[in-house]
């Protein structure tokens, strides 16, 4: 038998081999969390019990907060766990081709991947379709989505709306009406907008034509795919005390992103328009991308290479606050200093506010 075909390592933002970073831009969780009365959550759950199997009040209250019928939720061990079990399914229903959006979260492409999907051209040959709003890393709508969703679709094809970002979202709005979004799954993973990503749960609404799509999956998923923890984290995400914090957190990443903004392009970088919380940025040309991360990381200081998210060249920044922008400007300065005789006037680094 034949070994599959490998493929480039999986790359994320977030704690690596050296650990947590002391001001971790690579990340695009809150930087205003955790969120307190979620953390308290998460850290009350009853650990040394199962969760109800059928994840019965769990499944209620994420129907009520989004005011769809209970049998619409879909749950999962983690977004990525969703990921790579539709997709399975996907592949077990026959399907032979993914749409991806050509800069787009790694999980997507490693889940097709790794079940045999091949990727094509146009969303309306595919089986599979991804997409996601605010998307990563550019923070942006996925082009396609609203004019082609207007057409006709069968019931095989199965379109997925990522929706991990939606609701950090810091300006604009959805491009899809509350109609529209009934067509498509909808993928929520709350621990980034709780700043709590180290707790993995997830879940998603389905298409009013999925029912049977969402049996099958619930087949293919292990008993208790989301833990203790999670339904904590999931229940506390449900209850309207929490998603007031969330919103009360909207206007500082919103000032903490703009300040960010204003001070790389002060050094000359490039960093194109986002409604998230984060935004991909380049530095002036030309720039030693690889040393200038490994020169970084070495104060303490984490960035996105944004290669592995079809976007090479640029890097991804979440909006950090006041303290991390400090640390950033004083290493960009540092670096400056490092590789090259200064050739603008870096003066303004130490004292730009």
């Amino acid at each position: 038998m034949t070994a599959p075909q490998s493929q480039a390592p999986r790359i994320h933002g977030g704690t690596d081999a050296a650990g947590a970073a002391a001001f971790d831009f690579s990340t695009n969780s809150n930087a205003c969390g955790p969120c307190p009365s979620a953390l308290a959550a998460v850290q009350a759950a009853h650990s040394t019990r199962y969760p109800d199997a059928a994840y019965t009040q769990l499944r209620l209250a994420l129907a009520a907060l989004h005011a769809v019928a209970p049998w619409r939720i879909a749950l999962a061990g983690s977004a990525s766990e969703f990921i790579f079990r539709i997709t399975a399914w996907s592949r077990l229903a026959g399907a032979k081709q993914v749409w991806i959006p050509a800069a787009a979260y790694g999980d997507y492409a490693h889940a097709a991947h790794a079940f045999g999907l091949q990727r094509c051209e146009a969303p309306d040959t595919a089986e599979l379709v991804w997409a996601c709003e605010p998307s990563s890393p550019l923070g942006q709508a996925h082009a396609p989505w609203p004019q082609w969703l207007q057409q006709a679709h069968g019931a095989e094809q199965q379109r997925v709306l990522d929706g991990a970002y939606a609701p950090l979202r810091l300006s604009g709005g959805s491009s899809l009406s509350a109609a529209q979004r009934d067509w498509v799954w909808q993928l929520y993973s709350p621990n980034k907008v709780l700043g709590l990503t180290g707790i993995r749960a997830a879940y998603a609404i389905a298409p009013l034509q999925a029912g049977q799509v969402v049996q099958a999956l619930d087949a293919m998923a292990p008993s208790w795919p989301v833990g203790a923890h999670g339904e904590a984290m999931l229940l506390a995400w449900s209850q309207a005390a929490v998603q007031d914090w969330v919103a009360q957190t909207l206007p500082t990443l919103r000032e903490w992103k703009q300040a960010q903004i204003a001070m790389l392009v002060l050094l000359d970088w490039q960093c194109l328009p986002s409604e998230a919380n984060f935004f991909c940025a380049r530095p002036p040309a030309p720039t030693d991308l690889p040393g200038l991360l490994t020169f970084l990381r070495s104060r303490g200081i984490q960035l996105r290479d944004a290669t592995s998210l079809g976007l090479p060249g640029w890097l991804r920044l979440s909006a950090q606050p006041p303290a991390a922008q400090q640390a950033l400007q004083a290493g960009l300065a540092a670096w400056a200093r490092h590789v090259a005789p200064i050739t603008h006037p870096i003066t303004s680094l130490e004292t730009h506010p």
